[in-house]
């Protein structure tokens, strides 16, 4: 038994040698490079919005509504999304020198709830002004701000920041001129039409006097905001000093073009960027399906990567955090009637990037696509040290990748894993060997890694078991025997584990402190039947998912695949328990356990 074993200090001292290693084939991984010196651009922050909707959170019952605003703000209990976007309602001012910045008191909570969760960014976009300064009179369907209310609107912008710091105490960090400005005038919610004299115009001549008079002129202004990712519209702006001086973010949606139906490329902003400007992604959704699975979660998963990688915008948010009914306007919908929510995996694949990746981050260089459908892209923490990598994996099959950082190492880095199954959930450090950290990307499934520069390996011993006897491990049932026939199908290997009956039997390893495991196992065709336990008593047993490499073919129908967890093990696991099931009994046998713990 193992338990005798290990109270030989001989034991001990052999352990205490072993190379703290998980094995992997490594001509069957695709190398990523993480350049620690190739800087990219400043990470401002991943942000949703509430405009128009923030009265979803607020009309729910306590304590609902405030666990919808930890699951999207909170970095510890949530997704901890940076950046709250609001918006400067026409109500605001519903007639010339009239104000009631009390008009939506929905708003307000949200805002100061988000503020209050570590939220430094609040921003907030005009989708119309109020109708009395339009051309056709009316908030909806389009119409333009009359050049004789140029002023009058640029007050409402600038009173809107000051009286929500002073009544409110909200820091408004950045306001928008216009929602969607190029939106068609058949839109049946508040709209107003901009072009880029306008926009010109009103920032030079009017805005930024305005904001002066009001003691706002920190708040920075965000302009551009088209429909379609395009920066078109601000660039006589950006090509006016005057103008420019006060412009502080372009900004630009990702929907596709209207009629066409067609997205506009993905590429940065090359104007705004040469004049010093940052770029922010400010909305993007899908708004005539209802997905709350995986492929949704990997459909935005991929813009962000897109975004972060092609565009190289500085911020990326989503349309909605949280809204009403079955919908994909939203990383979370809300129902008011039952007081209840759903959390879709779209919100946690955003979570992916906006928990690990913190404003002050700047992107680092990555290999962006190692493999076709496998994208991945790097961040760092310039002051602590810390960094990111966030992996891709839309295809239907394990994508093993071999992490090789440049300029920088650290001893270990931990997974955390969103897929069908899982959600944001933490994985068994992954050690640093040969120079690179292996790991393998679950099938449609989204990876971020996360680890720190100068850091030490993980204080782990390795427990290897060729399987030749059953010495090193705690217990068997009775259906399992060691099998030393047909080695030529099994590259050589002498002895595999394999039942005798076609019922379900197991073996367990008892170690203190168990973390991670690699599965060798041979496979005739036969892809299931196999799971792995972990218990702290030998009594309750907690099944840990895992995932598997590609089979290599050995022979005959035979494959040769690698298990490893997906999900870290409980704390205090000592026991692991390895099962097979499925009628046939010979199916599948077991070749090595490589098993790390702690003592």
């Amino acid at each position: 038994m193992l338990k005798k074993f290990l109270k030989s200090s001989l034991i001990v001292s052999m352990l205490l040698m072993s190379v703290i290693s998980v094995p992997f084939t490594a001509g069957a991984a695709s190398s990523v490079t993480i350049n620690w010196n190739d800087v990219k651009q400043d990470i401002d922050g991943f942000g949703v919005s509430q405009a128009g909707w923030s009265d979803a959170v607020y009309d729910l019952q306590e304590p609902v509504r405030s666990h919808i605003m930890d699951l999207l703000f909170n970095q510890e209990d949530g997704i901890g999304a940076s950046i709250f976007r609001g918006a400067i309602f026409p109500d605001f001012n519903p007639s010339p020198g009239v104000y009631d910045f009390n008009a939506r008191p929905d708003q307000v909570w949200v805002m100061q709830q988000a503020q209050a969760r570590g939220v430094d960014k609040i921003v907030a976009s005009a989708w119309s002004p109020p109708a009395w300064m339009k051309t056709n009179n009316q908030t909806t369907h389009g119409g333009y701000l009359k050049q004789e209310n140029y002023g009058d609107f640029a007050a409402l912008m600038s009173k809107f920041a000051k009286e929500y710091k002073d009544q409110f105490g909200i820091d408004m960090y950045a306001m928008s001129i216009a929602n969607e400005p190029n939106s068609m005038t058949f839109l049946t919610w508040d709209s107003s039409e901009w072009n880029s004299t306008n926009f010109q115009v009103f920032i030079r001549d009017h805005l930024k006097q305005a904001m002066l008079a009001e003691g706002v002129q920190n708040t920075k202004v965000i302009a551009g905001e088209s429909s379609w990712w395009s920066e078109d519209l601000i660039k006589d702006s950006l090509n006016d000093p005057a103008a420019a001086e006060r412009l502080d973010i372009v900004a630009g949606h990702n929907y596709p073009i209207p009629i066409i139906n067609t997205e506009m490329p993905t590429t940065p902003f090359s104007t705004a960027v040469s004049k010093g400007k940052k770029v922010w992604m400010t909305e993007v959704s899908s708004v005539d399906t209802y997905d709350p699975g995986i492929n949704s979660g990997l459909k935005f998963a991929k813009q962000m990567h897109n975004f972060m990688t092609k565009a190289n915008v500085n911020a990326w948010l989503y349309w909605t955090g949280a809204i009403p009914g079955n919908n994909d306007e939203g990383l979370i919908n809300v129902y008011k009637d039952t007081n209840t929510y759903q959390v879709t995996k779209r919100y946690y694949t955003f979570g992916n990037y906006s928990k690990f990746i913190r404003p002050g981050y700047v992107r680092i260089g990555a290999t962006e696509s190692p493999k076709s459908g496998v994208y991945t892209s790097a961040y760092k923490d310039p002051v602590t040290g810390k960094f990111t990598i966030v992996a891709i994996n839309d295809t239907d099959s394990t994508a093993e990748l071999n992490l090789a950082p440049s300029g920088f190492t650290a001893g270990y880095i931990t997974p955390y894993t969103t897929n069908s199954s899982l959600s944001l959930t933490q994985g068994a450090n992954i050690p640093l060997v040969n120079g690179s950290y292996y790991t393998a990307v679950p099938p449609k499934s989204v990876v971020t890694y996360v680890g720190q520069n100068g850091s030490q390996p993980a204080e782990t011993l390795t427990l290897t078991d060729n399987l030749n006897d059953w010495s090193l491990t705690h217990a068997h049932t009775s259906g399992l025997a060691m099998d030393s026939s047909n080695t030529g199908y099994f590259d050589g290997d002498s002895s595999r584990v394999k039942r005798t009956e076609g019922t379900t039997q197991s073996f367990v390893y008892q170690l203190p402190n168990i973390s991670n495991f690699t599965a060798t196992l041979y496979q005739f065709s036969v892809w299931d039947g196999v799971a792995f336990y972990a218990s702290p008593d030998n009594q309750n047993w907690t099944q840990i998912a895992h995932v598997s490499t590609p089979g290599v073919y050995t022979g005959s129908k035979w494959y040769r695949k690698q298990y490893t967890p997906q999900a870290a093990f409980p704390a205090g696991t000592q026991f692991l328990k390895v099962e097979l099931s499925g009628s046939d009994s010979w199916e599948k046998q077991v070749s090595k356990m490589v098993i790390e713990y702690t003592p």
